[in-house]
């Protein structure tokens, strides 16, 4: 393998997209996709917060917001995101990998890069196809740059198989001796997504498919329940795109003044938590358990991981 090859950890996620690169680099940005509009008027007034995205230039699709640039300068009715069954294979994905490759690799025109990606359980059987979908060379032209990166190899996983990857082993991928109960023992992995859950479990790092499985039931159902209620009890619309950065800043505006979020949030997530529970405790034995290891949406989804905690706090009961 060149020696100059980069690795690059990518998950094109339903909600987000998040990377992390060899070099060092990482970055995070909203799964959105957008025709490029034009922007006929920027204030200087004040100080300029950057959405977190960029325009691409495809040579079909014309020019294309990506990330928040998509979500707060699309026009409405025409943001996408990865939500089709068959999303291994839309050009969606390979707009936003693109989009990833450009942030992690600023200032180059050329490079080599092995992708380490994952999916979700029930959808695992699509690996081998977005593994083809994603090698090969990617020219992605940018305003005033161009980028040529050459996918050398992918390597797609279960994704909660890597959120456990990631809390046993340090910085330089050498296993933490104080996980050795991880190592050696049972562990069931919850991984709550904007759009479907992830339950794993893993004996001896050895990933057990008939204790594995997916449900659709994510952070997606809380942001739809939240604006019912919202549209009924306040007569207040809100897309689901600035409910999901509402709840990511933890207020939202109603009638001109600021009102928190976390009761509203936390209401609708015990029931979302307890439809979890049940298919979890259908695929494990939580006694036999040495640990359940939480995961899912990170920085970019805090509902996630409040979403699994209280369902590990159900399963622990």
């Amino acid at each position: 393998m060149n020696t100059n090859t980069i690795t690059i950890g990518l998950d094109v996620g339903y909600g987000h997209t998040k990377a992390v690169a060899s070099n060092g680099r990482s970055m995070c940005f909203e799964s959105k996709v957008a025709p490029a509009e034009f922007i006929r008027f920027q204030a200087d007034i004040g100080a300029r917060v950057p959405a977190n995205g960029l325009t691409l230039h495809d040579t079909q699709e014309g020019s294309l917001f990506i990330g928040e640039l998509a979500s707060k300068q699309g026009r409405p009715g025409a943001v996408r995101s990865p939500r089709d069954r068959n999303r291994v294979t839309d050009p969606i994905v390979t707009h936003l990998a693109d989009a990833a490759f450009a942030m992690l690799l600023p200032g180059a025109e050329q490079s080599r890069v092995r992708v380490v990606t994952g999916l979700p359980v029930a959808y695992y059987r699509d690996a081998f196809q977005l593994s083809q979908h994603l090698i090969g060379d990617h020219t992605i032209l940018l305003d005033g740059r161009s980028l040529t990166v050459g996918v050398d190899d992918v390597l797609v996983v279960p994704q909660p198989f890597g959120a456990l990857l990631s809390v046993i082993l340090d910085e330089r991928d050498r296993m933490q001796t104080n996980t050795i109960d991880l190592i050696d023992g049972r562990v069931a992995v919850l991984d709550v997504g904007q759009h479907t859950t992830d339950m794993i479990l893993v004996e001896g790092l050895e990933y057990i498919e008939a204790r594995s499985g997916s449900i659709e039931v994510g952070v997606s159902i809380a942001i739809e329940m939240i604006r019912k209620v919202l549209l009924d009890d306040y007569r207040v619309t809100y897309e689901p795109h600035e409910l999901e950065q509402a709840m990511r800043r933890g207020w939202l505006v109603i009638d001109g003044k600021k009102e928190k979020l976390n009761g509203l949030a936390s209401m609708h997530l015990d029931p979302i938590a307890r439809s979890i529970e049940a298919q979890a405790r259908t695929l494990w034995n939580i006694s036999t358990l040495n640990a359940i290891v939480l995961a899912g949406g990170g920085l970019a989804d805090p509902a996630a991981l409040a979403g699994a905690a209280l369902c590990a706090g159900h399963l622990c009961a």
